[in-house]
């Protein structure tokens, strides 16, 4: 009995506890309010109320009801990074706009295209929402809501890739993966948030996302400290959408800003588009003033980083642009600061517009400056700049030599190179160690330095002003004009926003301005158009964009971007919207500047040895100047089977066309100048002298695996391949073709016969190098003409090329050639005949 009533005793006892314990846990979630919730946590109040527990680190994020359902920008970009992992410091990432909707008992994080435009007064309208796919980027938990406000746990949110994918994406049939560089999976635990910076109408949240792999089969970099784990981050930025008197402004094909585009679905437009450009919010502080300060200027910060000795020169480049806004009535539109060495900024707060400077292992840029835009207007909320010491020295960015027989520079740490990112700071090292090659004095190579590094500034401000490239603007002067200071006056080229080359003089001439470091007259235009203040009325506004616009058929004003560029073999249409081209005659230009070089390639075992060091001067000087010489290959050939495009509207100078091919006169001058300079027997014949001396500064092991001589051969013949690539693309031999109907007067086999008298030079003695060039012409044509696969070419090059392959067939080898032509002849025979049998 006993026994039994202790048991008794113990169960009420138990059961009393256990009634007590579950009245306090109902009284707690009871008494369980915001107020309890963000208790001892360290507040980040901004446009959103952040809470960090001091113990865990854990954060609440605590939302306004009425900021439900409200769109707000949403931009990452990278703190910092590495190339390997496809993230670089100051890159930015992605805007989209997102919003915070309430499920029950949930916050969902949306984010919808905001690109499909409808009338708001249409019956079409109702449908809007048809078939367009929202992103769930998000969906946490409410852990209270109360007084009009909601608390929610938003680590999961940060520490995961919600919002955005940090890691790279996955290509598709990439056949190359097992090659590269895998940082892992990411790695939640490891991963943190480790910065807030709150702001009335911002947040910015930094996470340092870890990603973990195991067993990596790819070293990566040395950048990578151990590819086991890497680390890369990321900031968060929340903005709530402007509230000014913002006008967004409509773009235009004839000039160049980026855009917000949107296709309006109830219009019944032939182009039903309402694309607005990016640009920032410009208002004079006195509108009836012919010149006046705007209300807020465009503030720039030189970054700390900056090295002093360079701060005026970058200070300059930037100011240089209020040229161009004091044309249309603003003084001082753009301003320049330098951060202080004690700031409590950091130059990625996004309300601070900071030209930032960097010393990577790596860089994929020289130089590059990106905006963030709004995403319903343009309207620029902020931009950085980012510049890379390695553009101020000779420290080579690139891990391939042409001498060593790669067809183009690469450097294995970046990866695939998007064209549309600004590479003008890689075009522009290589540029400046051509002209410092050319120049005599200190002085003279310090003030081509300081040109530059203005070019690169205004180049790179551009970009944050919203213009985008302009590549066709190398032709205001011609070959001789653009030599003449006195004509250009610190302006090479239209515009600021082409790649042309440092503007060095041939042999026989006066050096005149090496660098632009002023804006163009398109840059004026450019400017007049996005930022000149509006008319009163739509229709006025209308009238008043229209009459600027009039002007694009200026020659000064002419305009084509990376969207037209001729840089890769094949693509596109216009020989003027290419890089590295200067002048009107660009055939005349580039056939200057490779005899200059070659008379500089004839030089460099007196100038680019120096006693007691190692022979990395003389090899990088040569691998340069042959990568310049090969760069004015590719411009030439460009012309052969071009079409110059211009994009007037009709009513605007009605005699222009739309496409005009290149005048015939053009083209065989171009046809000439590759057979002289680029398929000569003797091409570059002042660089033999150098491959004795051609050899890389040895660092330990650097070189295990590979044979450092230099591959002579298989360099020449990487140019000429190139240049073939395009001469001989199916695109070029069927537009040569398409436009003997609208005035091309350089018929198919006129310049296929041209082409093969060019490459097979009669010779009692081949060159090796016109051997190597011979086969790979014979092998190309063999292609084009389908004998044995498939062809992708069009009928008519078919046949062309075939006619080319049996005329070469009944050449033999002149009387009294030596063995190895004679051998070359016979291989050559046997080529075509297996493939005509085939």
């Amino acid at each position: 009995m006993k026994k039994t009533a202790l048991s008794l005793a113990l169960a009420l006892t138990f059961a009393s506890q256990a009634a007590i314990a579950a009245d306090k846990k109902k009284e707690d979630k009871k008494e369980k309010t915001i107020a309890s919730l963000i208790e001892n946590k360290t507040a980040f109040k901004g446009v959103f109320e952040l809470y960090q527990d001091k113990k865990t680190g854990e954060h609440l994020l605590v939302l306004e009801e009425s900021q439900l359902n409200t769109p707000f920008v949403y931009f990452a970009h990278t703190v910092d990074g590495v190339t390997d992992a496809g993230h670089v410091r100051g890159s930015y990432r992605e805007t989209k706009l997102i919003e915070f909707r309430q499920h029950f008992n949930r916050i969902d994080i949306i984010s919808k295209t905001p690109r499909y435009q409808f009338e708001e007064n249409t019956a079409l309208a109702r449908a809007s929402e048809a078939n367009i796919s929202e992103a769930v980027l998000a969906s946490v938990k409410i852990e209270k809501q109360e007084d009009g406000k909601i608390a929610f746990k938003a680590d999961k949110i940060f520490l995961s890739e919600s919002l955005h994918k940090v890691s790279p994406w996955k290509r598709a049939g990439d056949k190359n993966a097992s090659k590269r560089f895998n940082v892992g999976k990411l790695d939640s635990k490891k991963s943190r948030i480790i910065k807030q910076r709150p702001y009335s109408n911002n947040l910015d949240i930094v996470v340092d996302y870890v990603f973990s792999n195991p067993n990596p089969s790819v070293r990566g970099s040395a950048a990578v400290t151990d590819p086991r784990s890497v680390s890369v981050k990321v900031q968060h930025s929340f903005v709530a959408l402007p509230k000014n008197d913002y006008q967004p402004r409509k773009d235009d094909a004839r000039i160049g800003y980026f855009t917000n585009q949107f296709d309006v679905m109830t219009s019944p437009d032939w182009t039903p588009y309402n694309d607005v450009i990016k640009r920032w919010d410009l208002v004079k502080k006195d509108p009836s003033a012919e010149l006046s300060e705007p209300v807020e200027p465009i503030v720039w910060w030189i970054e700390n980083t900056t090295p002093v000795e360079w701060r005026d020169t970058v200070r300059d480049g930037v100011l240089a642009w209020n040229s161009a806004f004091e044309k249309i009535g603003f003084k001082n539109a753009l301003v320049v600061k330098v951060q202080p060495d004690d700031a409590e900024w950091d130059a990625g707060d996004i309300n601070y517009n900071v030209l930032r400077w960097t010393s990577s292992p790596r860089p994929p840029f020289g130089g590059y400056g990106p905006a963030l835009a709004h995403p319903l207007t343009g309207e620029i909320l902020g931009s950085d700049i980012m510049l890379e010491y390695v553009f101020m020295k000779n420290r080579w960015i690139y891990d391939t030599l042409y001498s060593q027989g790669a067809m183009s520079h690469s450097n294995a740490d970046l990866g695939e190179h998007d064209a549309m990112n600004c590479s003008l700071g890689h075009e522009l090292q290589g540029e400046m160690m051509t002209a410092s090659l050319s120049t005599g004095s200190d002085i003279e190579r310090k003030e081509m330095l300081r040109q530059a590094l203005v070019q690169l500034i205004l180049h790179e401000v551009g970009h944050t002003l919203g213009l985008n490239h302009n590549m066709k603007s190398s032709i205001i002067w011609d070959e001789n004009e653009v030599h003449d200071k006195n004509l250009t006056q610190g302006i090479v080229t239209g515009s600021v926003m082409d790649y042309a080359p440092a503007n060095i003089a041939p042999l026989g001439k006066k050096q005149g301005d090496i660098f632009q470091t002023r804006p163009g007259p398109y840059d004026d235009w450019a400017i007049e158009y996005g930022y000149s203040v509006a008319a009163s009325t739509a229709d006025a506004e209308d009238k008043r964009l229209e009459a600027i616009l009039s002007r694009s058929n200026d020659p000064k004003l002419t305009f084509g971007n990376d969207a037209d560029d001729m840089r890769a073999p094949g693509r596109h249409i216009d020989p003027r919207v290419m890089i590295g081209d200067l002048s009107s005659n660009p055939v005349a230009y580039g056939v200057g500047r490779m005899e200059l070089i070659d008379n500089l390639l004839g030089k460099l075992t007196d100038t680019a040895r120096v006693q007691g060091e190692s022979h990395q001067q003389l090899l990088t000087s040569a691998n340069v100047l042959f990568g310049q010489y090969k760069r004015q290959a590719d411009v030439i050939s460009r012309q052969i089977g071009g079409v110059y495009v211009e994009r007037n509207v009709v009513g605007t100078a009605d005699d222009v066309k739309p496409f005009t091919p290149v005048p015939l006169a053009r083209q065989k001058e171009a046809m000439q100048a590759l057979a002289d300079k680029v398929f000569a027997p003797n091409v570059l014949a002042n660089m033999q002298p150098l491959y004795n001396f051609m050899q890389q500064q040895r660092r330990g092991f650097n070189h295990y695996g590979k044979n450092e001589d230099p591959k002579a051969h298989k360099m020449v013949l990487g140019m000429q391949k190139s240049v073939l690539n395009q001469l001989l693309h199916p695109n070029v031999l069927q537009r040569l073709s398409d436009t003997a109907l609208y005035g091309n007067e350089y018929a198919l086999n006129d310049f296929m016969t041209d082409l093969t008298a060019g490459i097979f030079v009669k010779s009692k003695e081949v060159s090796t190098f016109s051997q190597n060039l011979q086969v790979e012409y014979v092998n190309r044509l063999i292609k084009a003409a389908g004998l044995g696969k498939p062809s992708k070419y069009d009928n008519l090059a078919k046949a062309a090329a075939l006619y080319q392959l049996q005329q070469i067939n009944d050449m033999s080898a002149p009387w009294g050639a030596d063995t190895a032509t004679k051998a070359h002849h016979a291989y050559i025979k046997r080529l075509i005949e297996k493939a005509l049998d085939a």
